[in-house]
């Protein structure tokens, strides 16, 4: 069991899909050095959630799908069941599984993302820090 803090748990997260796929058509000599990167976070409804039991928390990553100029194109699927501390209340408590669970997600596929672009030829890409937050401000 590892801890985020004293307020939030988790068990070892579990890799459901990677997915790469290298560009043949991948132009060198006008390339640039932007990816884009774009996330899901998923969790049951608030009315599904039982603050005292385990919370599933899955995060999705899609690195350059929508550019067909892109070197590579990734997706990779990640969950983990998540312990909320009874300290917190429920919306505290799905404020830090929406932005930190999420960030710890991150965590476990950054390593997955840099290991497969270095191992294609490619510069390792490092998946930068994200804000999770849902507010537009």
């Amino acid at each position: 069991m590892n801890a985020q803090g004293k307020y939030l748990q988790f068990e070892d997260p579990t890799v459901l899909k990677f997915d790469f796929e290298v560009n043949d058509d991948f132009d060198f000599e006008n390339a640039t050095d932007s990816s884009d990167i774009n996330t899901i976070v998923e969790m049951p409804n608030t009315t599904e959630i039982d603050f005292n039991d385990d919370i599933p928390v899955y995060l999705t990553v899609f690195l350059n799908n929508d550019d067909d100029n892109a070197p590579y194109q990734i997706t990779g699927r990640i969950m983990t069941l998540f312990q909320v501390s009874d300290q917190l209340s429920d919306d505290e408590a799905l404020q830090l599984l929406q932005n930190e669970g999420a960030s710890i997600l991150l965590s476990y596929l950054r390593p997955m993302v840099a290991m497969m672009t270095t191992a294609s030829g490619f510069p390792a890409m490092t998946l930068p820090m994200l804000d999770f937050s849902d507010n537009e401000d």
